[in-house]
Formats: C-alpha cells, sequence, structure tokens
C-alpha cells in the first residue's frame, strides 16, 4: 500500500498546485518609485474642440428679440428638424454618462457634409467645429431675425468600448468631450481578467484609420495624444492572460473531472483503511 500512497500524495500535491492561483493585482499609472510621496506636475495641451462630421447629429435652438420680415420664422425653426430625446444607454442598459431626459430638435449631417436647415437650405457643417457652425448660422440668419443666439451641439458625441470590461457598448457624452479613463469608466472599469497595459485605441480620421496602443499602468498615458479621445472612437481592451488559461481545455474539463475522480478514490481508500 505504500506505493499507493505515494502515488495519491504525488497527485494530491499537483492538484493543488494546478488550482492554486496567486493573488493577482493591478496597479495604475505606476511610477516605479516606492513610497514617493512628490507632487508631479505635467503640461497638458487644451482639449480641441471637436470637428463636425458626416452623420452627426446637431441640436440647434435659436433665440431672438424680434423678427425683421412680416412672418416670423422662429416658428419654422422650432419645428424644423428631427425632434430628439437624450436616453442614450451603455451597453449595460444604464444611462450614458452625463444623459438627460432633455429634448428638442436635431440636424443630421448627411454624406456629403451638409444639413438641411429651415429656410436657409442646405448647410455646409462637416470639416467645421461647433463654433463655426453656431458662428455660421447666426450670420446667415440675419437676413431674417434682429440678433439671434444660436445655440448648437453634437448629440450623439460617442465611443465604443469593446473587449474585456464590465458592460462593453456605446458610451454617449452630450458635452462632446471623453477621455480613455472618462469611457473605461462608463463601461464597468477593466476587471482582472483585462490587460491594462495594452488598451487599443482605433480612431478613423479623413480617410485614414489610426491604431493605437495606451499603457494604464504607466503615468505616461496622460501625455500621449490618444488620452482624450474623439467622436466615433473604438477602445478595445484585450485579454490577459488568466482569460486565455480558462478557455484551455484541460483547465475547463479534464482538470475537473480528474480532480473528482481523485477525490472519490481518496474517499475510498480513507474508508478501507478505516475498516481495517
Amino acid at each position: 500500500m505504500r506505493p499507493l500512497t505515494n502515488i495519491i500524495a504525488i497527485a494530491c500535491t499537483i492538484v493543488l498546485f494546478a488550482n492554486c492561483k496567486t493573488p493577482q493585482r493591478t496597479i495604475y499609472f505606476n511610477t516605479n518609485v516606492p513610497n514617493d510621496a512628490s507632487v508631479q506636475v505635467q503640461k497638458i495641451d487644451r482639449i480641441k474642440e471637436p470637428i463636425v462630421q458626416p452623420d452627426d447629429i446637431l441640436a440647434i435652438t435659436i433665440t431672438t428679440i424680434s423678427s425683421i420680415t412680416e412672418k416670423t420664422p422662429l416658428t419654422i425653426f422650432s419645428e424644423g428638424g428631427t425632434t430628439y430625446g437624450i436616453t442614450a444607454t451603455t451597453g449595460a442598459g444604464g444611462p450614458a454618462m452625463g444623459a438627460t431626459g432633455a429634448g428638442g430638435n436635431a440636424y443630421l449631417v448627411d454624406a456629403d457634409g451638409y444639413m438641411d436647415f429651415p429656410i436657409l437650405g442646405k448647410v455646409k457643417a462637416a470639416g467645421l467645429t461647433v463654433r463655426q457652425v453656431k458662428d455660421l448660422l447666426a450670420q446667415k440668419l440675419k437676413d431674417y431675425v434682429k440678433d439671434p443666439v444660436v445655440e448648437a451641439r453634437i448629440i450623439n458625441y460617442k465611443v465604443t468600448v469593446l473587449g474585456e470590461v464590465n458592460h462593453p457598448g456605446f458610451v454617449i457624452a452630450p458635452n462632446q468631450k471623453i477621455n480613455i479613463l472618462d469611457a473605461l469608466a462608463a463601461s464597468g472599469d477593466i476587471p482582472i481578467t483585462g490587460r491594462k497595459d495594452n488598451v487599443l485605441i482605433i480612431r478613423e480620421t479623413e480617410g485614414t484609420r489610426e491604431f493605437a496602443h495606451l499603457n494604464l499602468n504607466s503615468i505616461n498615458v496622460f501625455s500621449s495624444p490618444y488620452y482624450n479621445l474623439k467622436q466615433n472612437d473604438i477602445v478595445y481592451v484585450s485579454p490577459s492572460r488568466i482569460r486565455r488559461q480558462q478557455s484551455n481545455e484541460f483547465v475547463q474539463f479534464y482538470l475537473p473531472v480528474f480532480t473528482t475522480l481523485l477525490s472519490t478514490v481518496l474517499a475510498v481508500y480513507g474508508i478501507v483503511q478505516i475498516s481495517k
């Protein structure tokens, strides 16, 4: 019986080592300096105003003190476009970042970069900043109303977050600005099964597609030109080695079966020893 005991002891040791997992820790913005209490200051560039692109949806409102013409066009302005309500959700079904229940009139920028605006007709919007669009509309509307004040914003300003996050899906930023940390926080953060040192950013700009990688374990991520996201960016978090191991056939199927059989053998052996 001595050989059998040795075999069982060795098998138990293998199973224990196979099932034991070292506690995993992830670190954001590691400076590799222990107990560093100093304050580090980085100069940051001002976030650039977003550029209107085809397929963007612009919420536009116009206010004025009076009308120049006899036929007041203000009613037309307030009824033009498509009525919208912000009910955007993330992949988890919760509210998008900064979303509200407010609604109004919106105008779709077509594939050629134009939007159909009441009275003015087709207005070129793509390639302009939101401020430039407001100034352009205000200038054109001076022929119809007195001292027009135009407010506009992109209501479908969104990024897509995929991969190893708790709630993949779209993240909408009504304030037209979002960084990588905001996007990941809105998606439920990266679990232990995701890699924080290799976050992929996919960006399409004027007919080109860019692929960039961010290391969230390093403080240098804040100085990356891809830290601040742009509308329609895609964020992909790849799985870590732990997640890939979970898909291993041995770990998922054969190891539990082997463990069950070994437990049965040990139980039978124990009963036999006790009965002697």
